[in-house]
């Protein structure tokens, strides 16, 4: 067996090391084009999802009508409509039964038992 000369062999690869070839252009293109294809999608704004959910602008402003006027009839309700909001800030809930006997039917029919103290 001969010996090789190890410090001839490690002067060519330095030099190959120095000088690296450079790649080609089509190579890289194709490099960054199968990168691209596996990125994922920009993902939008959780606002802009929201948006979109709810319809956009018409869906947005239906949504805002019905809240200001569910509102406004609960604060300051029509004539023919009781006062709810009223009575649950004064704790006066009563049942709209007519007389005692419908009260009754009603709490035993859905399954209220509320015993009065």
């Amino acid at each position: 067996m001969t010996d090789f000369d190890q410090d001839g062999l490690e002067d060519f690869f330095a030099a190959a090391r120095a000088t690296p070839p450079p790649m080609p252009a089509d190579l890289q293109a194709r490099i960054l084009a199968d990168a691209a294809a596996h990125m994922p999608a920009a993902r939008p704004a959780w606002h802009r999802v929201l948006w979109q959910l709810l319809g956009g602008s018409a869906g947005v402003g239906g949504l805002v009508t019905a809240a200001v006027v569910g509102v406004w009839i609960g604060v300051a309700p029509p004539a023919n409509l009781p006062d709810l909001a009223g009575q649950v800030v004064a704790g006066q809930m009563g049942g709209t039964a007519e007389s005692e006997a419908e009260t009754e039917l009603l709490t035993s029919v859905y399954g209220w038992d509320m015993e009065e103290s």
